[in-house]
C-alpha cells in the first residue's frame, strides 16, 4: 500500500510539472498570436529586427527568476521572431528557479552572478549572431500567419457574451480547461515540484517561490481566458486550435513528461550529493555535466555546497552557466539540433572559465 501511494504521488508530481510547463508555453503562444494578429503583425515585425535589441530582450527574460522568461523566448523563437543569439543570451543569464533560492540566501553572491552571467550572455549572443547569419542555419520553426478576414471585419467580430451564449466545442473545451488550472493555481497545485532537491533546503525554496507560482499561473489562467472570451471563431479555430493546439501540444507535452520522468527515475538511483563528494577532484566536470539536466532540482546542490564552503565561486558559475531550468524541455520539443547546440556551447564556456577559474 505504501509503495503504491508513493508511485502514485510520484506520477502526480510529473504530470504536475508537465503540464504547467505546457500550459504556459500554449499561453504564451497565444498572447503572442492574438497581439500579432490585432496589430496587423506589426508586433512580430518589430521584433524581428536584428541586431542589440534582440541580445537585449533575450537577457532581460533570462534574468528574471524562474522559468517563465525562458519559455517565453523559446517561444518567440519558434516562430523565428528572435534570432539565435538572442535564445544563446536567455539561456545563459537565466538561473532557472534556483535564483529564488541564491537570492534569499546570499543576495550579493546572486547580484555577482547574474552580473557575470550577463556579460557571458551578452558577448556570446553577438558572436553567435555572427556566425548564424554566416551559415545561414534555420532552426526555428514556423511564424504567425495574418489572415485578410482578421484585418478587415474587426469592428463586425461578436461581443463576448455572444462568444459565450454561443459556444463552440473548441471554445468550451478550451475555456473549461482554463478554469481547471485556474482552480489548481489557487489551491497551490500548479508550479514546479522541487522533489529532487536536498532535503535540508527543500522547504526554504518552496517557501519563497510556491506562492509566486501560484499566483503568476492564476493571473495568467485569467488572461488566457479573457482572450479566449474575447476572439472570434475564426481565430480561434485556425489560430490557436489547428496552429497551437494541434501542432504544439502533444509534441511539448510529451517531450516534457518523457525528461522529468528520466530525471526523477535518475534521482532515485544516483544520489547527486555523495557523488560529488567522493569525486572532489572532478567536481568541475560534475558541475558542467549535472548542468546539461533540463530541470530545476539538482543544481541547487552546488548553492547549498557553496554557502557551506565546499567548492569555490567557479564552480558554481560553471553550473549556472550550462543550466537552465526548466526552460529548455519545450525548446527540446520544437528543435533538438538547437536545444543540443545550446547545451554544448554553454558547457564548453563553462568548462573553461571553471578551468580559469580553479586555476587562481
Amino acid at each position: 500500500m505504501h509503495i503504491h501511494l508513493k508511485m502514485s504521488e510520484f506520477i502526480l508530481s510529473i504530470l504536475k510539472n508537465s503540464l504547467s510547463i505546457t500550459f504556459f508555453v500554449l499561453a504564451m503562444m497565444l498572447f503572442i498570436e492574438y497581439i500579432n494578429v490585432k496589430t496587423s503583425g506589426s508586433f512580430c515585425r518589430n521584433i524581428q529586427r536584428k541586431g542589440w535589441r534582440q541580445i537585449v530582450i533575450g537577457v532581460l527574460f533570462g534574468v528574471l527568476p524562474g522559468c517563465l522568461g525562458t519559455y517565453t523566448v523559446v517561444t518567440l523563437f519558434s516562430h523565428n521572431l528572435v534570432s539565435l543569439g538572442a535564445l544563446f543570451a536567455t539561456f545563459v543569464a537565466t538561473m532557472g528557479d534556483e535564483a529564488f533560492l541564491l537570492f534569499s540566501l546570499d543576495m550579493r553572491t546572486a547580484l555577482l552572478l547574474t552580473g557575470i552571467l550577463v556579460v557571458i550572455a551578452i558577448v556570446g549572443g553577438f558572436l553567435i549572431d555572427v556566425l548564424y547569419k554566416s551559415k545561414n542555419l534555420e532552426l526555428g520553426v514556423a511564424h504567425f500567419e495574418i489572415h485578410k478576414e482578421e484585418s478587415q471585419h474587426d469592428e463586425e467580430r461578436p461581443s463576448v457574451i455572444e462568444n459565450l451564449k454561443h459556444a463552440s466545442p473548441h471554445r468550451a473545451i478550451l475555456l473549461f480547461g482554463v478554469l481547471l488550472i485556474f482552480v489548481l493555481s489557487a489551491l497551490g497545485e500548479i508550479g514546479h515540484s522541487h522533489d529532487i532537491m536536498p532535503m535540508e533546503i527543500e522547504h526554504h525554496h518552496e517557501e519563497h517561490s510556491l506562492d509566486w507560482f501560484s499566483i503568476t499561473f492564476m493571473l495568467i489562467s485569467l488572461a488566457t481566458a479573457c482572450v479566449l472570451c474575447v476572439v472570434p471563431e475564426h481565430f480561434l479555430e485556425h489560430h490557436f486550435w489547428e496552429h497551437i493546439i494541434q501542432k504544439h501540444f502533444l509534441k511539448v507535452l510529451g517531450w516534457t513528461t518523457c525528461i522529468i520522468t528520466a530525471v526523477q527515475l535518475l534521482n532515485c538511483w544516483v544520489e547527486l550529493q555523495d557523488v560529488v563528494n567522493q569525486y572532489r577532484w572532478c567536481i568541475l566536470i560534475v558541475a558542467v555535466l549535472v548542468g546539461l539536466i533540463p530541470e530545476s532540482g539538482p543544481h541547487i546542490l552546488f548553492i547549498s555546497l557553496y554557502l557551506s564552503g565546499s567548492i569555490p565561486f567557479s564552480i558554481l558559475l560553471a553550473n549556472m552557466l550550462v543550466q537552465d531550468g526548466h526552460g529548455g524541455l519545450p525548446l527540446f520539443a520544437e528543435s533538438k539540433l538547437t536545444f543540443v547546440f545550446l547545451k554544448l556551447s554553454k558547457a564548453a564556456i563553462a568548462l573553461l572559465i571553471g578551468a580559469v577559474g580553479m586555476s587562481f
